[in-house]
Formats: C-alpha cells, sequence, structure tokens
C-alpha cells in the first residue's frame, strides 16, 4: 500500500484550518472573536504548575514506567473511588500521551483491516482517522436530533456485521449531550453478546450542566474508558491522558506504548498528582463555563439559529443554519471574513446534515461571546 492511498481517507481538521486563517487576519491588524477552537481558555491552575516546578528541580525529568508512574494509577484510581464509588484496580488504568495517545494504542491493537470501527456522525473528527491509520473499516453512524444524538442499538439493525469496536464520547463533541445510563447499557450488553467492544470518550466528564455524570465503568468493567487532563483540568499542552481497561489487554497495550511513545511525559505525569486535589479551581472553572453557556445559547436561538438539543456538558453548542440556505463552509467562510468572527463548520465532524450545521465553542470569554454575538447579529442581517 502507498502511503497516499491511507492519508487520502483522512480529511482536513477544518477547524484548524479556519484558526489558522484566523491567525493570519489577526497577523495583518483584524480583529477576530474566536468560537471555534475546541480548548479551555484558562490557565492550568497554579497548585499543579508549582508541583511541575518542583518535579523539574527534584530532577524527574527521565523515562518513566511505560504505563506511568504508579502513584498517578493510584491516584486515579482514588479518584473513582471517591468521585463514582467504583473501585478500580490500579493496575488497569494505563496512563498515556494525550487521550489521543490512548485512542491510537487501542485502535493499533483491537483493529486491522478485517475489522470494523464504528462512530458517530456528528462525532469528534480525529476518531474515524485512528481507524484508518490501521486500515480497518470505519462506519459512521447518522445520529441527529431524532435520536437525540445518540448511539442506540436501533442502529445496528440490518447491518450485516456487528462493529468490532463502538466509540462514543459523553458528553459530546460536538452536540454536547450527555448519553442517558440506559442507552450505554444497552450498547454494552448488546455489542459484548456478539464480540464487540464499547469505548466511552469521558474527556468531557467533569464540564456538566445537568449534575454529576457517572463514569461508564459504574455500568460495566469491561467498557473501555477513555479519559484525560486536558479539557476539565485545563491542561491541553502537558500531553496527559488514561484509559481503563480489562486485565487481557494490560500487556498488549504495554508492549506497543513501550515501542511507540516509551512512557508518557514524566513532568506532566508529575504535575498530574496534585490536578485531582484543584477542586476549587476546577469547579470555578466549570461554573464559568456555564455562565457562558447560559448566555450564548438562548443568544444564538434569538439571533435564528436552532439548536436541536440543549447541550448538557463539554463546550460546545451545534447549531442549525438551515434558515439562510448556505453550505456551512461557505456559512463560516463568510463569518470569519466579514463578520470576523470564527465557528467551525459541521463537516468537520461527519457528513450527515453537515452542510447546514456549525459548532460554536464557548471556551472564550463572556465579553468575547457577547461581541461574537453582537458582530453576527449585524452580519446575519445582510444575508
Amino acid at each position: 500500500m502507498r502511503v497516499t492511498e491511507r492519508t487520502d481517507k483522512i480529511t482536513p481538521f477544518y477547524v484548524m484550518e479556519v484558526l489558522e486563517q484566523a491567525k493570519a487576519m489577526e497577523a495583518q491588524g483584524e480583529d477576530i472573536v474566536h468560537m471555534e477552537v475546541g480548548e479551555p481558555d484558562f490557565a492550568t491552575p497554579l497548585s499543579i504548575k508549582e508541583e511541575a516546578f518542583r518535579a523539574i528541580g527534584e530532577n524527574h525529568t527521565f523515562y518513566t514506567h511505560s504505563l506511568g508512574l504508579p502513584n498517578l494509577r493510584v491516584r486515579i484510581s482514588r479518584y473513582y473511588q471517591e468521585t463514582e464509588g467504583v473501585e478500580v484496580d490500579p493496575e488497569r488504568i494505563i496512563v498515556t500521551n494525550g487521550t489521543s495517545g490512548a485512542l491510537l494504542l487501542l485502535c493499533a491493537l483491537l483493529l486491522d483491516r478485517n475489522r470494523i470501527l464504528a462512530i458517530t456522525d456528528p462525532g469528534y473528527p480525529c476518531y474515524k482517522n485512528f481507524g484508518f491509520f490501521v486500515d480497518a473499516g470505519v462506519l459512521s453512524l447518522p445520529v441527529s436530533e431524532e435520536t437525540r444524538f445518540e448511539v442506540g442499538v436501533d442502529h445496528f439493525t440490518g447491518l450485516p456485521h456487528v462493529p468490532d469496536i463502538v466509540l462514543i464520547s459523553s458528553p459530546s463533541n460536538p452536540t454536547g449531550i450527555v448519553y442517558r445510563e440506559e442507552t450505554i447499557s444497552q450498547l454494552h450488553e448488546f455489542l459484548s453478546s456478539r464480540g464487540g467492544i464499547l469505548i466511552v470518550d469521558e474527556i468531557y466528564a467533569g464540564l456538566s450542566y445537568i449534575g454529576k455524570v457517572k463514569t461508564s465503568l459504574t455500568i460495566a468493567d469491561d467498557i473501555i474508558v477513555v479519559n484525560g487532563f486536558s479539557k476539565m483540568y485545563a491542561m491541553t499542552g502537558w500531553r496527559l491522558g488514561w484509559m481503563v481497561v480489562p486485565y487481557s489487554l494490560i500487556r498488549p497495550i504495554q508492549k506497543l506504548a513501550q515501542n511507540i511513545f516509551i512512557s508518557p511525559p514524566s513532568i506532566s505525569q508529575y504535575a498530574a498528582m496534585r490536578a485531582f486535589d484543584a477542586k476549587e479551581d476546577l469547579e470555578n472553572m466549570r461554573k464559568t463555563y456555564e455562565e457562558r453557556r447560559n448566555f450564548l445559547l438562548p443568544k444564538l436561538k434569538e439571533l435564528g439559529f436552532r439548536i436541536p438539543i440543549n447541550p448538557e456538558g463539554a463546550f460546545y453548542i451545534y447549531a442549525s443554519i438551515e434558515r439562510w440556505g448556505l453550505d456551512s463552509m461557505s456559512f463560516v467562510m463568510k463569518a470569519l471574513q466579514e463578520a470576523k468572527v470564527a465557528i467551525t463548520p459541521g463537516y468537520d465532524f461527519g457528513s450527515f446534515r453537515a452542510s447546514s450545521y456549525v459548532r460554536f465553542s464557548y471556551a472564550n470569554s463572556l465579553d468575547m461571546l457577547r461581541e461574537g454575538c453582537k458582530r453576527l447579529e449585524l452580519w446575519l442581517q445582510s444575508l
């Protein structure tokens, strides 16, 4: 296989292209309101940064255990016990180079060209590319307001083969929906009875506006859960995540991790030991996101955007633009050039109804969100 045959399947990451164009415009003196990027605008809490400085001062700058610092794995286990009431053996917890590192290892181990990865459409853009990277088949499952943007057992009716892996996120990117417990339970029961595996990406689980989101580990301990420090803890650049896997996968994943990553970044791991203790900082960030959501959601509806399902977590709003009759890529480019507001086209998240949806991120200050809405209001009057 030529390399181009594999990479040709990978679509552009449009949010990054919008961001890069917005940055280029800013370099030319333009003032852009950013509502496209899914990255916290908060600094990493001070206590976490101080722990990193301490680790550097104590020369913790060498390779660590390939599965992560034993003490960090124990601390993550204690986090599940304290917050979820779930006993998770630290041996089952694997620290990774971001959640992307976890998903790469899982797909490299569990997929090949004879296997199928099923993802939601719309869904996080990079999921499919992990499947393409290992030459697996990728099945997009269309979800919409009719299905509450959830994948359910009904999605597999009539399929010739049950997917080997179903990968979902809860809370979801781009819709912000939180999967109902019964939906995940039914999915798990259906897949496990047919030899399939359910992976739940819980990276946004700490950013909920409808009460606590339970981990899927409370449903079954053979559901693979992926989580990390990027979103909830404002640590995107530290590149640190984790996954909880069945015992049978620990050693195979370890052999892959040793060869691909050697180990997770040492300083990030030592710093993350303090992340779970920064409760006041974390709750302040969550409340701020909720305040922004409570402003932006009704404001976008007032401007004419149709939002079929109110987001319950994360920091995104998935909105329909069908009333203006523009393709989402055209809409986004015009909004950037004419309104000086950067948002993300639906095409980043799949193909199902992608032409009529855009995603707004409220990982920006309330003042900037107000300014962005003011600009959009004036611009939309001209359409």
